[in-house]
């Protein structure tokens, strides 16, 4: 079964300490999904991970609570839709409590194609 790749983030320079939000992303055919982060600035992240109906981030659900990329480092989250709810849109968002002088993240939603 082929893997399919989406990029939310993909080499996204964070120089402050505002919220970014990812571009969106499709969660297909009912099925778990991986969003393997990696968080190369050179502060930790505040990431939180979302979901919508419509291809949109405006009116969004929270699908996983926050957590924290440390600096310079990779985590993931395998979603599926038995435990977290399922909706057919997924992003991400990122916030640094420090402003980050160098570095970016990526962000990639990761699925097996049925």
């Amino acid at each position: 079964m082929p893997v399919s790749y989406q990029h939310l983030f993909l080499g996204y320079e964070i120089r402050d300490t505002a919220t970014h939000e990812s571009g969106v992303g499709e969660w297909p055919h009912l099925q778990a999904i991986t969003v393997y982060i990696e968080n190369g600035h050179d502060q930790d992240l505040t990431i939180t991970i979302r979901g919508n109906k419509e291809k949109t981030t405006n009116g969004s659900v929270e699908l996983v609570s926050a957590f924290t990329v440390t600096a310079n480092s990779v985590t993931f989250k395998t979603l599926h839709p038995r435990t977290t709810g399922w909706t057919p849109y997924i992003y991400v968002t990122a916030a640094a409590g420090v402003a980050p002088t160098s570095g970016e993240i990526n962000v990639t939603a990761i699925t097996i194609e049925k």
